[in-house]
């Protein structure tokens, strides 16, 4: 049984609401019930009654509420012990996604730690929502993640803040051809549309493209060859000319001085978003508040 089931099961015999449980756990709704569902197997009977509204507990959901109430904290406080035997309060821990751990937490950490001193950092990567489920059971003392309308980041604000750190536009970049041209330029046509390496709907970036593409009033001819949940790999696969990308400027902007990559998108549009880094409000130790305090005075 994954431990997550258990708060899972925590969350929705509060809130007696599938799709406001998903929302504080992070996940889609169709996730999120699969894994009550989980729950329900391992424990051999029906613990939610969705036939009632608002929705309630089974008797047997009843008989394991306190049971899991008691496991969950229990786990916490054996890592929270275990942490500490090995010193990790001596470690900062920065949950973020893969890109961002290249491109903006080096810039950041360089800052901060010329104000705030010397620590050692650990990195997790992840989802943006990961991230979160991270910060809240207190597993990272930091989230540095994309912002943008199309991504609500429901964090409960009276227990978590956060400042932006930068700001970051995806761009479309193709390799050039021998006149510095791109060879795989936008708009396209409905007879050569343009060859898109795109992301996973799933990723955040995804979102964000899509957003602002949707906001666009020119008429694109795309053709996707290359789907990935990794913007690394599209960036690989952008320089050696096998489609166009919308890639984080971060990510390209070196490849753009050297001539490796070029704009493919003679009007220049780019779909800007917000870099912002998450806390408790609370933090656990005065090197968080002074990593912290830093932060903000670098970001302003």
């Amino acid at each position: 049984m994954d431990h997550k089931w258990l708060e899972d099961f925590i969350v929705l015999a509060r809130e007696r609401s599938f799709s406001r449980a998903a929302e504080l756990r992070h996940v889609t709704q169709p996730q999120f019930s699969r894994r009550i569902r989980a729950l329900e197997l391992w424990a051999g009977a029906d613990l939610i009654n969705r036939a009632s509204m608002p929705l309630g507990l089974t008797a047997a959901g009843e008989e394991l509420l306190p049971v899991a109430h008691r496991a969950a904290a229990s786990l916490n406080d054996a890592r929270a012990r275990i942490r500490h035997a090995r010193g990790s309060l001596d470690w900062v821990t920065l949950a973020t996604g893969r890109t961002l751990s290249r491109t903006a937490v080096p810039d950041w950490l360089a800052r901060v730690k010329r104000s705030a001193g010397e620590f050692r950092l650990r990195i997790l990567t992840g989802s943006i929502h990961e991230g979160a489920t991270a910060l809240e059971q207190g597993a990272a003392d930091f989230l540095l993640s994309f912002t943008h309308p199309r991504l609500p980041l429901l964090l409960d604000e009276q227990t978590f803040e956060g400042i932006t750190l930068g700001t970051d536009e995806l761009v479309a970049v193709s390799a050039p051809r021998g006149d510095g041209q791109p060879r795989h330029a936008l708009p396209g046509t409905d007879r050569h549309p343009v060859p898109v390496l795109g992301y996973a709907p799933t990723l955040a970036l995804s979102q964000i493209l899509q957003d602002g593409l949707s906001r666009s009033s020119r008429e694109l001819h795309l053709h996707t060859v290359t789907e990935s949940d990794f913007a690394e790999s599209l960036h690989e696969q952008a320089l050696q000319g096998v489609g166009m990308a919308w890639l984080p400027r971060g990510l390209v902007d070196g490849d753009l001085r050297s001539g490796r990559l070029v704009e493919a998108d003679g009007k220049g549009a780019a779909v800007r978003f917000e870099i912002r880094l998450y806390r408790p409000r609370s933090p656990r130790n005065d090197l968080v508040q002074r990593i912290w305090s830093a932060s903000t005075a670098a970001g302003a």
